[in-house]
C-alpha cells in the first residue's frame, strides 16, 4: 500500500510545523507529486465551530499555513473551504485563526455551501456534495485528530463529511438512523467520489474524551501524511493505541473491499513503529469501545439498554436551544426546566454534541453497555 509518513512536531510555532509537514510531504515526494502547477487547489480543515486553536477542536491554522506555502510553492493555486456547523463560516474562520492565514498567505477563503447532485455508484445513489469541492482540480484534506461520540474518532475520511453543505448533513445522519454501519459506508462512498489526493493531519494537539467538540486536548506530538486515507487513519489509531477495524469507516472499507484485512503500510519518518509514538491512555468516548461490538440487530431491540446516548448537564445548559435546532430526529426540546430529550425518537447521532457551544452535553451509557465494560 501507499505508505504514511509521521514526523514528530511538539509546537504550534510557525516554523517548526511547516518544518515537520514540509519532511512529511517530502518523503512522499513532494507537493509536486499531488499538485501540478496551474492546478486549483482545496485545502479541506475541520472548521467544525468557532472555537479558538488551544481547544484542539478545530485544525490548527498553522498547519493550514503550512499546506498552502507548500501547494503555492508547486505551483497550485491554493484556497480553504469547509462546511461548519455550528455559527457563521466567517465567524468560524475569524475564531480559528484560519480567515487571518487565508489573508496573510492570499489564499481564497470558501463557505462550501453550493450543492451538486452527484450519482454515486456504491450502496447509496445519490450525494450532494459541495460544488467547490466537486470542480476543484485537487483536494488536499486536513483532518484535526479527536474523538467523535458517534464514530469512535473522526480522521481522515470522516473529515471529508464536510463536503456535504449545511444542513444536508443532517439529513444523511436522519436516513442513516442508529445504524453506524450505513453511516459509516455512505462517509467510504463519499471518500470514493471527492477522491483527495493527499491527507495531512494535524495530531500535534489532539482531542480525547468528549469529542469532537468538547473532549479534552491532549498532546500527541506528530504530523501525519499520507495519499491513502485508509491508510492514514489505519495508521493514526495504531499511534492513538486504538485496535483500527473498531474504527466504523475501516471496517467499512474493509467490508466493501476497499481495504485489507491486514495491510501491509510502510511508516516513514520519525518513528520506527507505532508505539514509538508514546501515547498513553488515550481515551474514547464512554462506551464507543464496546458498542461497536454489538450486532445491529441486538443494539436495535434493545436501544436504550445497550448504546450510549447523549446526556444534558444541567448546570452548564444555557437554553441556546441549538441542538434542538439541529437534532435530525426533533427528539429535544427546551423547557423551563431545561432541554428533555426524547430517546425513543433519539438515533444517537450526537448532532447535539457536537454543536453544543458551552459543552453542556456528554455520552452517558445504556444500564447493559455500563454492566458490560
Amino acid at each position: 500500500m501507499n505508505p504514511v509518513s509521521a514526523l514528530k512536531c511538539r509546537s504550534y510555532e510557525e516554523d517548526i510545523v511547516e518544518g515537520a509537514i514540509r519532511k512529511a510531504v517530502g518523503l512522499l515526494g513532494g507537493m509536486e507529486r499531488f499538485v501540478r502547477p496551474g492546478e486549483r487547489v482545496l485545502l479541506k480543515p475541520n472548521m467544525l465551530a468557532a472555537k479558538a486553536p488551544d481547544k484542539a477542536v478545530t485544525t490548527h491554522p498553522e498547519v493550514v499555513r503550512a499546506v498552502v506555502r507548500l501547494v503555492r510553492d508547486a505551483g497550485g493555486i491554493p484556497s480553504i473551504g469547509d462546511s461548519g456547523a455550528i455559527g457563521s463560516f466567517r465567524k468560524i474562520a475569524e475564531v480559528t485563526g484560519i480567515a487571518d492565514v487565508a489573508s496573510e498567505e492570499g489564499a481564497a477563503l470558501l463557505e462550501l455551501s453550493e450543492a451538486e447532485e452527484v450519482e454515486g455508484s456504491g450502496t447509496f445513489r445519490h450525494f450532494e456534495i459541495s460544488r467547490e469541492a466537486l470542480h476543484a482540480d485537487a483536494v488536499i484534506n486536513l483532518p484535526k485528530a479527536k474523538t467523535h461520540g458517534q464514530m469512535l474518532l473522526t480522521l481522515a475520511v470522516k473529515n471529508l463529511f464536510g463536503c456535504i453543505p449545511g444542513r444536508r448533513k443532517v439529513q444523511w445522519h436522519l436516513n442513516a438512523g442508529v445504524d453506524i454501519g450505513a453511516f459509516a459506508a455512505m462517509l467510504v462512498e463519499l471518500h470514493g467520489l471527492i477522491k483527495p489526493r493527499l491527507s495531512v493531519v494535524d495530531a500535534v494537539v489532539s482531542m480525547d474524551g468528549n469529542g469532537p467538540g468538547s473532549g479534552r486536548p491532549r498532546e500527541t506530538g506528530f504530523i501525519m501524511a499520507g495519499e491513502d486515507a485508509f491508510a492514514v487513519d489505519y495508521m493514526l489509531c495504531r499511534f492513538l493505541g486504538v485496535e483500527p477495524f473498531m474504527l466504523p469507516t475501516l471496517k467499512a472499507a474493509r467490508e466493501k473491499g476497499l481495504f485489507p484485512e491486514a495491510p501491509e503500510i510502510g511508516l516513514l519518518g520519525d518513528f520506527h513503529a507505532p508505539e514509538d509514538a508514546g501515547i498513553r491512555d488515550f481515551k474514547l468516548p464512554p462506551g464507543t469501545h464496546l458498542e461497536w461490538t454489538i450486532p445491529e440487530t441486538a443494539r436495535r431491540l434493545l436501544k436504550d439498554a445497550l448504546t450510549t446516548r447523549p446526556r444534558v448537564d444541567e448546570v452548564k445548559c444555557r437554553l441556546c436551544m441549538l441542538c434542538a435546532q439541529m437534532c435530525p430526529a426533533k427528539a429535544m426540546k427546551g423547557l423551563d426546566a431545561g432541554i428533555k430529550i426524547n430517546y425513543r425518537r433519539c438515533i444517537r447521532c450526537f448532532c447535539c454534541q457536537e454543536i453544543c457551544p458551552y459543552g453542556a452535553i456528554d455520552i452517558a451509557q445504556g444500564w447493559l453497555l455500563k454492566y458490560l465494560s
